[in-house]
């Protein structure tokens, strides 16, 4: 009961925070969806919004290929952009992950990540991304950015 009230308030959190932006460089509204390999291999999907000018936040979901079931959780991301003075088509990120996993029973994730993306227009990137953690592993992705 006490994992529901936690993802009740990262869901409440998450909802407070997505209607702020910034006239920089627009990190947020962003559908990423990525398969995972290694150990974990998954489908995951998460829909960023930027909550500072170089910090996201993000819901996320993942179901792994096994059929061992799936996560929900909730992700945040610092985007080194500004910081390595990077400019249009690329993003740089660290960030970390939490979650639950429902399998039965419900068991908590941690994980670290870093990433990176090519933009090819204002739309669509491709996604690169390392991690570790309980559930991590690396991964590519698209980018739908709205």
């Amino acid at each position: 009961m006490k994992n529901i009230y936690a993802l009740c308030l990262l869901v409440a959190f998450f909802v407070a925070a997505s209607g702020t932006t910034f006239a920089q460089e627009n990190h947020g509204n962003a559908l990423n969806v990525f398969v995972k390999f290694g150990d974990n291999s998954s489908i995951s999907a998460n829909y960023e919004f930027q909550v500072h000018q170089d910090i996201t936040v993000s819901p996320e979901a993942r179901i792994w290929f096994n059929g061992n079931g799936f996560a929900v959780g909730a992700r945040a991301d610092y985007y080194f952009d500004r910081l390595f003075n990077l400019k249009e088509p690329w993003d740089i990120w660290g960030g970390a992950d939490a979650g639950f996993i429902i399998d039965g029973e419900d068991d908590f994730s941690l994980n670290l990540h870093a990433g990176a993306e090519y933009k090819f227009n204002e739309t669509w990137g491709i996604i690169l991304e390392l991690g570790g953690g309980t559930t991590a592993a690396g991964g590519i992705g698209v980018a739908v950015h709205f």
